[in-house]
């Protein structure tokens, strides 16, 4: 298993440390998170609230599979820009 993959129209995701997805470095706007359901390429999209006190922001998870590697990509979800 790679460490570093390429998503298309997102950038590099890396293997996070317990070695069971990827994560996007950068916070991904609500816009691109549900832009996420329309791609081939993904196949569930589950989002999580942020904390009220803002500790810990809305998150991701997607079940994706590029080149007929599945592969879970996990990221952040941040302010539209």
């Amino acid at each position: 298993m790679n460490t570093v993959r390429n998503v298309p129209g997102l950038g590099i995701a890396r293997l996070d440390r317990g070695g069971l997805a990827y994560r996007l470095s950068e916070p991904l706007t609500i816009d691109e998170v549900a832009d996420l359901l329309r791609e081939t390429w993904c196949r569930r999209l589950t989002v999580t609230d942020a904390s009220a006190d803002g500790e810990h922001p809305a998150e991701f998870r997607a079940l994706c599979e590029l080149d007929g590697e599945p592969f879970v990509l996990v990221g952040r979800i941040g302010e539209g820009a």
